[in-house]
């Protein structure tokens, strides 16, 4: 499957397509690559990121 998007790095429409799936999910993948540059479209959950806060000394 391929769709026409913005591809925010090549900054212009962009072609497009379905990378291949390890999740088993076949054409029904929400995921997307651009054809061009390679950017992915990541649909669904990404790994949890830990949160660093840092105090201020007064």
């Amino acid at each position: 499957m391929t769709l026409t998007r913005h591809c925010s790095v090549c900054d212009d429409e962009r072609v497009f397509e379905q990378p291949p799936c390890d999740e088993g999910h076949g054409v029904d993948c929400p995921d997307l690559m651009c054809s061009v540059c390679g950017t992915a479209i990541v649909i669904g959950d990404a790994p949890e990121m830990p949160v660093i806060i840092r105090s201020q000394a007064a």
